[in-house]
């Protein structure tokens, strides 16, 4: 295994077990409460930047992944990371406090862009060399959602402080 695979592989790893110990930690903060703080949602929308950023990551190194299945898993991966935010979101939108023209993005929905690149990464699962020819497109494209979730979250901590 060459020196930059293991490190690829540290990366899948890192994104997997961050992205399944945050899930759980969310879903027990949802389930647990009618209403989520700011505090809450602050947390929330951290977590979901901090995925995004890891997804980010991985694609800009997948044009010098060389292997098939390795790129396969980092479609996976960056796949079941978007599910898991686009999926979960729903159920923070309706308690957070924050209008909703603060969920839009590029004059969209953030679920829709969020959806969108779910179809592009469901497409490179079944294509995994594509993705070294998208990746900049699409890393532009997570990179995106990961800034808006972070800049959602310093203006709630904005919000939280004055308040």
């Amino acid at each position: 295994m060459e020196k930059d695979s293991v490190y690829i592989h540290y990366l899948i790893g890192d994104l997997e077990s961050y992205v399944v110990d945050n899930k759980t930690k969310i879903e027990k903060i949802i389930n647990s409460r009618e209403n989520l703080s700011i505090e809450d949602s602050l947390y929330i929308f951290e977590k979901f930047s901090n995925s995004l950023k890891k997804t980010t990551n991985l694609i800009k190194l997948s044009r010098e992944i060389k292997d098939t299945d390795t790129l396969r898993t980092v479609s996976i991966i960056s796949s079941e990371t978007i599910a898991w935010i686009m999926f979960t979101l729903p159920s923070v939108e309706s308690v957070i406090p924050v209008f909703i023209e603060n969920l839009m993005i590029d004059k969209r929905h953030i679920i829709d862009a969020l959806g969108e690149l779910l179809l592009e990464f469901d497409e490179l699962i079944e294509n995994p060399e594509k993705l070294r020819s998208v990746n900049r497109e699409l890393f532009v494209m997570v990179n995106d959602v990961s800034m808006f979730f972070g800049h959602l979250s310093e203006i709630m901590k904005k919000g939280a402080i004055e308040n």
